[in-house]
């Protein structure tokens, strides 16, 4: 029975599971550079759906057989301008689907700068590590806030070097006279226990195999646009370990920051 077409034509009718809309978190923009998300067990060889990537640069999961009630993506772009990022979202059954506006289904997941991120010039920012145990600190997460407990003014992930790029958004300069250097107090975040490889061949056939799970919530009808863990404000379940220190930083210059963030 057709839904849409008359009954002389054969309809196949395609209908939006979840829609993506990458984000640019240094630039708060739709990221223009293919990136690919896939389901989380495809890198284990198990067959799942397709996300579909469009010129447009969205990304569109369609109902189909394999698509659950909720799905585990991966955001992945291979030449570190990006971290990935490993997000677990709720699907909508269609009826509930077609009974609210589209914006229900549609997630903004933010993907923080990489190593080798497009840095704009004069940009205020800082690049550091993250170790424990004399390792790379993985998918460590960075907040930075103004001295004494303000605002958090910056966000950043380490990548599977421990590496991260945190840039400053503007309002980290207060208002009225410039102070420069700016101190900038930046904390990192990891998980209590550092996670184990279920065998000893798994990392070498998976690099990503130990990125964190971060679990998003159904989103809110009445303001869908609030989706915190998509827009990674929230720490990925787990991660109490913690470590920082305040930094002197020259506005409109990149820091070096040559003291490894040090988690025991």
């Amino acid at each position: 029975m057709n839904v849409i077409a008359d009954l002389r034509f054969v309809e196949n009718v395609k209908r939006l599971a979840l829609g993506l809309e990458p984000i640019d978190a240094g630039r708060g923009l739709r990221i223009a550079h293919p990136i690919k998300v896939v389901f989380n067990e495809s890198a284990r060889g198990l067959p799942r759906p397709a996300v579909d990537r469009h010129d447009s640069c969205l990304h569109a999961l369609l109902y189909q057989p394999g698509v659950a009630d909720r799905v585990t993506l991966r955001f992945v772009e291979s030449e570190r301008r990006f971290v990935p990022r490993l997000i677990s979202y709720p699907i909508l059954t269609l009826e509930d689907a077609e009974d609210l506006p589209y914006q229900n289904r549609v997630r903004r997941p933010s993907l923080f700068p990489g190593a080798a991120y497009d840095v704009a010039s004069l940009h205020t920012g800082i690049r550091g590590r993250v170790t424990r145990g004399g390792s790379a600190g993985r998918w460590a997460r960075v907040t930075a806030r103004l001295p004494g407990g303000g605002p958090v003014v910056g966000r950043a992930m380490a990548d599977d070097r421990g590496e991260f790029l945190l840039l400053l958004h503007p309002s980290a300069s207060p208002v009225g006279d410039l102070t420069d250097p700016l101190e900038i107090r930046v904390d990192v975040f990891l998980s209590a226990v550092a996670p184990v490889p279920p065998a000893a061949d798994v990392p070498a056939q998976d690099p990503l195999w130990d990125l964190p799970v971060e679990e998003a919530q159904s989103l809110n009808p009445a303001d869908p646009e609030n989706d915190p863990v998509s827009a990674g404000e929230v720490l990925p379940s787990g991660f109490t370990e913690s470590a920082g220190r305040d930094i002197g930083i020259r506005l409109g210059r990149m820091h070096i920051e040559t003291n490894d963030f040090t988690i025991p």
